[in-house]
């Protein structure tokens, strides 16, 4: 059918096939669909995936037939429908199991079997058959020129209401996919057979075909003032930004041209002016301020992603990594400067930061990013509050560099495994908090910790601190698997460190001046002539 080959072009091959399966009977009607989807639904190759993966194909298919007007004609009846069919000179049967489905196999000719014989089918709707009386005397090979409706294909017919509350029909055809939209015999208009056949249907079994006006909504998309759906990659201050170069403005669509401009997360690039701006003036990222004075943009594309190279005034470079959807999902660049508070703040989707010069980063550093995987911070000394404050990805932290993070560094992160920061001095609060499986880690030269330092961590039975001077409250607070401390520098210990271990052995240090209350008892063995108790 060319208007499902339309539909496959403008809102993918998924989506046709969606379609085919859940709207035989508007597909009846040729361009309703197609006119319906363009209605309602900004081209999108990429919304069937979404209507599925967010299990929203019942809600998808009720909004769309909410938005069919069909004509109230329906003929009444006094009749059941096994008499009705009767009368069409067929025989009515219900299937109760599945094998009363396949005792009807053996009317269908080989290669042309319906899929309702796959099995399961009694699980997704009420199944009925109805048989031609004569059917015997209706040959296969008398009709080589196949047609839907023709007195063979319409000989035995399925008929089937789906149980997801709707009952929408279909009439299944004897022919199969050898025509076109088999699952729309008779127009899946049981009145088509008969008059008074839907209502008969209705009346006996309760079988009332309903769609109700309803609304659509799913995850990832916003209802536009234009009437239209659209899938947009984030929402910041009720500002969307969609693929396809579309901002959604308190719900105002405003599309920018492709050939002057690239949408990128939530940032404009201005290809003409060669100039990287933030839509909503309200908010501040540090991107914005390192992507001025662009000397040259080069834009490369490819069939599901596009590379975009941003060369600066200053010599440096940025070069970007996007989706099909113009998310970042990486980055690389050579310049050198302090990156100052929320770098890529609001970004979610970025995979790999290559930024090899970075030498000190402000607050809240991808932020809300969790999907950060491969990155390179080689000669980051110097890490400001909430740095991949929600990222999950990451299992081993490299940061060779490191002498200063501030608080919540890591927060979310319990999934981490090794962690190499052997310069590390300082940490500030919540330092890692969420980490419980780090099986190795080198913070050699750590001297002071906050409080709620690995407050999480459960995994190793010994851990070293040559340098360790000060150790904050709550200091792996959930551990219980640790039997030997090994700090002897340490001098000062705050409150309900290790409170949760039953199995700390030996503390090795001879330099604890004092210590908090609600700490391990392992701490009461140490000579108290040494300490001052708080």
């Amino acid at each position: 059918m060319n208007e499902l080959r339309i539909i496959k072009k403008k809102y993918g091959e998924v989506m046709m096939h969606l379609c085919r399966k859940i709207f035989p009977t508007i597909l009846e009607t040729d361009g309703l669909l197609l006119k319906l989807l363009e209605e309602h639904f900004a081209y999108n190759r990429n919304l069937g995936e979404d209507i599925i993966n967010n299990d929203r194909v019942l809600e998808f298919k009720e909004y769309v037939y909410s938005l069919v007007s069909y004509k109230d004609n329906q003929v009444e009846s006094d009749f059941d429908p096994e008499v009705l069919l009767e009368m069409a000179g067929y025989n009515l049967y219900e299937c109760k199991t599945e094998e009363d489905i396949q005792s009807f196999r053996k009317y269908y000719a080989e290669g042309e079997e319906i899929c309702t014989f796959n099995g399961g089918r009694l699980n997704k709707a009420r199944v009925f058959f109805a048989v031609k009386k004569n059917v015997s005397d209706i040959k296969r090979e008398d009709f080589p020129c196949a047609y839907r409706d023709d007195k063979y294909g319409t000989s035995v017919i399925s008929i089937q209401f789906t149980k997801d509350g709707t009952n929408s029909l279909k009439i299944t055809n004897r022919y199969n996919h050898h025509v076109i939209n088999p699952d729309a015999t008779f127009g899946n208009d049981l009145d088509n057979i008969i008059p008074g056949l839907t209502y008969a249907f209705a009346h006996k079994y309760g079988l009332v075909q309903t769609f109700e006006d309803t609304s659509f909504k799913m995850d990832g998309y916003i209802l536009a003032n234009d009437g239209k759906y659209y899938k947009y990659n984030y929402e910041i201050n009720n500002i969307y930004y969609c693929p396809d170069n579309v901002i959604i403005d308190n719900f105002e669509v405003k599309k920018f041209n492709s050939d002057s401009f690239l949408i990128i997360d939530y940032f404009v690039l201005d290809l003409e002016k060669k100039k990287m701006y933030l839509y909503d003036k309200s908010i501040f990222d540090d991107f914005e301020e390192k992507v001025k004075g662009i000397s040259d943009i080069e834009v490369y594309k490819h069939e599901d992603s596009k590379n975009v190279l941003i060369r600066l005034d200053s010599g440096e470079y940025m070069a970007l990594l996007l989706d099909k959807f113009n998310n970042l999902k990486g980055l690389e660049s050579n310049i050198d400067s302090v990156l100052g508070n929320d770098f890529l703040g609001y970004d979610e989707t970025i995979e790999s930061l290559i930024l090899p010069n970075i030498e000190a980063v402000g607050d809240e550093f991808l932020y809300y990013n969790t999907n950060l995987k491969y990155y390179d911070f080689r000669n980051l000394r110097f890490a400001g509050k909430k740095f991949l404050y929600n990222n999950l990805e990451i299992k081993d932290v490299f940061l060779p560099s490191l002498e200063n993070a501030d608080d919540e560094f890591m927060y979310f992160n319990k999934y981490i495994e090794k962690a190499y920061m052997p310069k590390l001095k300082e940490t500030g609060k919540y330092f890692m908090f969420s980490a419980e499986q780090i099986e190795r880690f080198d913070f050699g030269l750590l001297e002071n910790v906050s409080d709620y330092f690995l407050y999480n961590f459960n995994f190793v039975k010994k851990v070293y601190f040559p340098n360790l001077i000060k150790m904050g409250n709550y200091f792996m607070y959930c551990d219980d698997n640790v039997e030997v401390l090994d700090a002897p520098n340490l001098r000062e210990v705050g409150n309900f460190c290790f409170y949760k271990n039953l199995v700390l052995q030996k503390i090795i240090s001879d330099n604890i001046e004092s210590i908090g209350y609600g700490c391990n008892k392992e701490f009461e063995r140490i000579d108290r002539r040494k300490v001052l108790r708080k």
